[in-house]
């Protein structure tokens, strides 16, 4: 990373960052066209311990992004929250915006294990359950979701498909102000 001032080191602090995404984009090769990446933004679930990072995912059955992982499993993911914008008058090129991302890389696979694969959705939900989120009568107020255990069965599972990327190579990055902690 070439701004080692922005770099965010510790499993503790990059799972700081994933909390505050909703959304993990996945690159990968597109399976009709090797020369040609294919990238698509999803839902995601995530567990982080020892410098692994999982992340889970869920599709149908049948897809182009489960024809890509089946050719080649190799895959980027990128995820980011951005905050506010600071404008230097003075010199616009001082500008930016604060953020916080997690950038990397892994191996997609599809989830078999009926138990594995309950984790995963049960960490997908869990993930996408907890946060704020806006009541659908009002673009001003916000409710506070308390987390929630989600346990799935094996019937469950069976009507998706579930993949999970694996990976040891994924960095952090932000760039703060002192009145926000990304």
């Amino acid at each position: 990373m070439r701004r080692k001032d922005r770099e965010v080191l510790g499993d503790e602090n990059i799972a700081k960052i994933i909390e505050q995404c909703t959304t993990c984009h996945v690159a990968m090769t597109d399976d009709a066209d090797p020369s040609m990446p294919y990238i698509i933004p999803l839902s995601f679930g995530y567990s982080l311990e020892g410098g692994i990072l999982e992340l889970f995912f869920h599709c149908a059955h049948v897809g182009k992004k489960l024809d890509c992982i089946r050719k080649n499993p190799n895959v980027a993911f990128s995820m980011c929250v951005e905050n506010r914008i600071e404008i230097h008058e003075d010199v616009y090129c001082k500008s930016g915006r604060f953020y916080a991302s997690v950038v990397g890389q892994g191996k997609a696979e599809i989830v078999e294990d009926v138990t594995e694969k309950c984790r995963g959705l049960s960490l997908l939900m869990e993930r996408q359950a907890t946060g704020s989120t806006q009541h659908p009568d009002s673009a001003h107020s916000t409710q506070t979701i308390a987390p929630h255990k989600f346990q799935f069965t094996p019937e469950q599972a069976s009507t998706v498909t579930v993949f999970k990327i694996t990976s040891t190579n994924f960095t952090g990055k932000a760039k703060n102000d002192k009145a926000q902690k990304c």
